[in-house]
């Protein structure tokens, strides 16, 4: 716009920009344009434009302003004072939404004790503070823990007859719950349900439940969920925040009766208040149903909740609940981790890290060893490692279902196969061959007497790939260490590159994710049980 004198930027230009870069949080680019602003054009768009024409704009209060705007959002709250500053050279005055501003900067940085001082400088200056000024000051005192203050400032901002608005009342409702006064929270409630509304009211009673939970008052939840139903019906919302509570308290039979009577209708459906709407559970509701029945170590009901999630049209959030299943899987569901790994698979995804190696020791446990062998190839390109310490700590968590036989055979195999020896493969064959070295007069634990011709062999095969890989494997061992194995709900966990070629005539036949669906499926439609898809309801 600058190169071009048929549209170089006026005021009204830049406080478009100003405001927009503001919003945005860019301040750096801000910044850039306060100065092209002070800038004069070049001599060429002088001569094309009228003589008295007076190129410099100077920046102004709304200017000033969104830089306020953007500090908030960028937490560059030293930038406060510069625009002060800049504000006093110009020979410019605050106005009432630059200190306003100035409070949430602050407020948003965590320096609690300068909102309070623009606070006073704001009403030094006689610009009188507004129903959002008040609601900055509110939520400073609420994170002091200073509650008497902050029913005050309302109080004050309710005798000067500035108009609240329903957000300040609010969040002292937040700040009051979180002290454990959800009496009084419901008294400022009342007060905001005669102001204008900007978002449901069973927003605001979800925002009570969740505050209460964060101050610890697990009672009050309960409390202010039944008198939400006098003001409001429930939604999905109130109800995983329900939930959370339950599940975070050891109330599994709470949070079942809850889930049961959300999906009691048809399946899936129920409307949970009186003129209220249909109430339907989400992907969070499944999720946290499984947390709690799994820390409650109810796995058949875990095993329940999982197949209604999966007839409903959700799948496993393997960020947050991989590690669920991992534990499912050690309780007796390793059909759940199966068919999930294969719905990932199917779906493009790659599963966690811990769902490989907790399929490689049940395929042991139950002498499935080329579904081990099939499952430690398609590691081959994963960028995680397993060490030898998670490997041996792994099978100690097994000790008894997993013995020196199962170990002995998995040796075996790895030396009489061909397989893509990356570093947790070279991990585990260093660990099993250590393991494997000494002999046992325990019958149960081991097979015959091992032949020093295996041993040696496997020796030779396993010192050539040292060989072969010692440079590589180096490279590895300099990485970062990866978390204990116990660790699962973990974005590292994740494969980045593809799943390396896997000789499908050596996979074990397994039902796919598919098959186990269908078997599922005829099996609820046998216990009378409906599906969604059968009912017509989405």
């Amino acid at each position: 716009m600058r190169a071009d004198h048929h549209i170089y930027p006026d005021m009204a230009a830049y406080h478009c920009i100003a405001i927009a870069l503001g919003q945005s949080g860019l301040l750096k680019e801000l910044v850039n344009v306060i100065d092209c602003m002070k800038q004069e054009p070049s001599n060429t768009i002088k001569k094309m434009r009228r003589k008295n024409w007076d190129p410099v704009v100077l920046p102004d209060l709304v200017v000033y302003n969104a830089v306020l705007n953007a500090c908030t959002l960028s937490g560059e709250w030293k930038g406060v004072s510069w625009v002060f500053e800049e504000l006093r050279r110009s020979g410019l005055k605050p106005n009432g939404a630059t200190y306003g501003l100035a409070m949430e900067v602050m407020m948003a940085s965590g320096k609690y004790e300068l909102v309070h001082e623009y606070f006073e400088k704001m009403k030094k200056s006689g610009n009188a503070p507004k129903a959002l000024t008040y609601k900055v000051l509110v939520k400073a005192f609420s994170k002091e823990g200073k509650v008497n203050e902050a029913v005050e400032a309302v109080r004050d901002m309710e005798q000067k007859g500035v108009v609240g608005e329903a957000s300040v009342y609010c969040e002292l409702a937040f700040c009051l719950c979180f002290n454990g006064m959800w009496q009084e929270a419901i008294l400022e409630i009342r007060k905001m349900k005669r102001l204008h509304l900007t978002r449901p009211l069973v927003v605001t009673f979800t925002g009570l439940i969740v505050s209460s939970l964060d101050g610890g008052h697990i009672g009050n939840c309960i409390r202010i969920f039944n008198v939400s139903k006098e003001h409001c019906a429930p939604d999905i919302g109130i109800i995983n925040a329900m939930l959370k509570v339950y599940g975070r308290n050891d109330m599994f039979f709470e949070a079942k009766e809850l889930f049961e009577d959300t999906k009691r209708c048809n399946g899936h459906n129920i409307s949970l208040g009186r003129d209220g709407p249909f109430v339907s559970p989400d992907a969070y509701t499944y999720g946290e149903m499984l947390r709690v029945s799994a820390s409650a170590h109810q796995w058949e009901y875990f095993d329940y909740v999982y197949k209604e999630m999966i007839f409903s049209g959700y799948q496993l959030d393997q960020k947050k609940h991989a590690f669920l299943l991992v534990e499912a899987s050690r309780a007796g569901k390793t059909h759940l981790l199966e068919h999930a790994f294969d719905v990932m698979l199917e779906g493009g995804e790659i599963p966690p890290s811990s769902f490989f190696v907790e399929i490689i020791c049940r395929a042991m446990i139950q002498d499935d060893f080329d579904r081990a062998i099939t499952i430690l190839n398609s590691m081959a390109h994963a960028p995680f490692l397993v060490r030898e310490k998670e490997w041996r700590g792994l099978f100690e968590e097994y000790k008894g279902k997993i013995t020196r036989s199962h170990l002995r055979k998995l040796l075996d195999k790895i030396g009489s196969h061909d397989i893509a020896m990356e570093a947790s493969a070279y991990k585990l064959s260093r660990l099993l061959q250590s393991l494997c070295g000494s002999k046992s007069n325990n019958a149960n634990e081991s097979v015959d007497d091992l032949q020093e011709s295996a041993s040696s062999s496997c020796d030779v095969k396993l010192h050539s790939i040292m060989e072969h890989y010692a440079d590589e494997l180096e490279s590895v061992d300099e990485r970062p260490k990866s978390r204990d194995y116990d660790d699962y709900d973990s974005e590292n966990d994740l494969l980045g590159g593809e799943l390396g070629q896997v000789d499908e005539s050596k996979r074990h036949k397994l039902p796919s994710a598919d098959g186990i669906l269908e078997n599922w499926k005829e099996s609820m439609m046998k216990d009378g049980i409906f599906l969604p898809f059968q009912t017509g309801i989405k």
